[in-house]
């Protein structure tokens, strides 16, 4: 009869045990794990910059707002929380159409979304998701769906993304999305060349897309392992600089 009660006790216990540590993770509380392993709260009130293909760009956030700009030539692209977008030819600033304007922003947007990953991820439009664990390449993951609300969200608000952090470095060593614009596509990102520069870490990603826009997000590891996804590109930012403010 001791033994029993004993089991079932044992049998309860283990499995409120096995609900704590299943609940302990969230999708916040991830979120702020991989933050604090990338230290990316550290880019605050600094200004940092870098080259990405034939343009230089440019940062600065704090708690209240960011400025992104983006340079080639004798263009500089701005891009400010409160201000909006403006573009400056030769030092003189020049009127930009509506669906220009939005066109440069989005675009510069989208290279300094990425760049920051993943301290982006906790931005008041960002909708997250913990959805649980996998395994690539024989490392496990906690897997995070993150949306966005349409209102703060962007133009491409209704982008789909997934990102797989590693459940022992918190870093993100994979993510996936889904967009609409330009006809639509399904692009798998796997991290490399990690680098610090003042104890924030960057890098770069390789950028594959299925043969298919029919794949789930949540299949594209599998392609992946398989070597079913095609490498498009790499997203390789050279040149960091990191300047105390």
């Amino acid at each position: 009869m001791f033994l029993r009660s004993f089991v079932a006790l044992l049998s309860i216990v283990i499995t409120l045990v096995g609900c704590a540590e299943t609940e302990s993770f969230s999708a916040e509380s991830v979120i702020n794990e991989a933050i604090e392993a990338h230290q990316m709260d550290l880019i605050n009130g600094r200004e940092i910059s870098f080259q990405f293909r034939d343009h230089q760009y440019k940062m600065y956030r704090d708690s209240n707002l960011y400025v992104y700009s983006r340079i080639k030539d004798s263009i500089t692209d701005i891009l400010h929380s409160r201000k909006g977008f403006n573009r400056v030819i030769n030092g003189t600033p020049v009127l930009v159409a509506d669906s220009m304007a939005a066109k440069y922003s989005a675009s510069v947007n989208s290279v300094l979304y990425f760049f920051q990953l993943p301290f982006v991820l906790n931005d008041a439009a960002a909708r997250k998701e913990y959805i649980g664990r996998t395994t690539i390449e024989e490392m496990e993951y906690h897997i995070l769906k993150v949306t966005f609300n349409e209102e703060g969200g962007g133009e491409d608000f209704e982008d789909e993304f997934r990102y797989w952090i590693n459940t022992e470095t918190f870093e993100i060593d994979f993510l996936a999305y889904s967009y609409l614009t330009d006809d639509g596509g399904i692009r798998f990102r796997e991290a490399f060349n990690k680098q610090r520069f003042d104890g924030i870490l960057f890098q770069d990603y390789r950028n594959f897309k299925p043969a298919s826009l029919q794949v789930p997000l949540d299949s594209l590891p599998v392609l992946f392992e398989r070597q079913e996804l095609k490498l498009l590109s790499k997203i390789e930012n050279k040149d960091i600089q990191v300047v105390k403010q």
